[in-house]
C-alpha cells in the first residue's frame, strides 16, 4: 500500500535514518562501526604519563612517544623544527638500544645507547658523501676511528675517553686511501704535539 505525503531522509553514514508516513515520523538508527584509535596523551589515577603521547614544545619540536608509569619507555620519535628527525627506543627513562640521528643538513648517524649512552660502534653518513666511524664507551669516543672522506682522504687513530691519543694517520689523495701521500700526527689528550 503506497503512502501519500511519504518521505525518507537518509543523512549520512553513523545517523540516524528519518522516514515519513503521512504524520507518523519513524527513526531508524545504524550503528556503524568505527575504527578504534589509541588513546593519546593519557594519564593514570596518579598523574602519571602512560602509554601513547605527542608532545610539541615553544620551539617548534615535535615528540612522538611512549611512557609507562610517567618514564620514558618504548619507541621515541624526535622531530626537530629545522627537519631533524631522531628515533628510537627508551627503556626505563634511557636511550637503550639501536638509534638513528637525521640531522637537517643530511648526516646521519647510527648506533647503539645503553643505559642512556652512546655505547658501542657507531657510523656517521656525511651529506658531502664521507663516513665517520668507530666506537663509543660511556658516551665518550673510545677507540680505533676511521673518517673516509668522498675525495678519498681517509683519516684514522685513536681515542681514549673522547680526545684524539696517539698516533692519528691522514692519507690524501690515491683511490680509497691507498697511494697518494701519507701523514702521521701525534696527538696527546686531545692536543696534537710535535715528534
Amino acid at each position: 500500500m503506497k503512502t501519500k505525503n511519504a518521505l525518507t531522509v537518509r543523512p549520512g553514514p553513523g545517523l540516524p535514518e528519518l522516514k515519513r508516513a503521512g504524520n507518523l515520523i519513524r527513526i531508524t538508527e545504524k550503528i556503524l562501526a568505527t575504527p578504534t584509535v589509541p588513546a593519546r596523551n593519557r594519564t593514570d589515577e596518579q598523574g602519571r604519563k602512560q602509554g601513547h603521547w605527542v608532545e610539541r614544545d615553544a620551539y617548534g619540536n615535535v615528540f612522538e612517544s611512549a611512557y609507562k608509569d610517567d618514564k620514558r619507555h618504548g619507541h621515541w620519535v624526535f622531530r626537530f623544527a629545522d627537519g631533524g628527525v631522531w628515533e628510537g627506543p627508551y627503556v626505563d627513562d634511557k636511550k637503550h638500544g639501536h638509534w638513528v640521528e637525521r640531522w637537517a643538513d643530511g648526516d646521519v648517524g647510527e648506533g647503539p645507547f645503553v643505559g642512556g649512552k652512546k655505547h658501542g660502534h657507531w657510523v656517521f653518513r656525511l651529506a658531502d658523501g664521507g663516513v665517520w666511524e668507530g666506537p663509543y664507551v660511556d658516551d665518550k669516543k673510545h677507540g680505533h676511528w676511521v673518517l673516509r672522506g668522498a675525495d678519498g682522504e681517509v683519516q684514522e687513530g685513536p681515542y681514549v675517553d673522547g680526545k684524539k691519543h696517539g698516533k692519528w694517520l691522514w692519507r690524501a689523495g690515491g683511490i680509497d686511501g691507498i697511494g697518494g701521500t701519507v701523514h702521521e700526527k701525534f696527538w696527546e689528550n686531545g692536543k696534537l704535539v710535535n715528534r
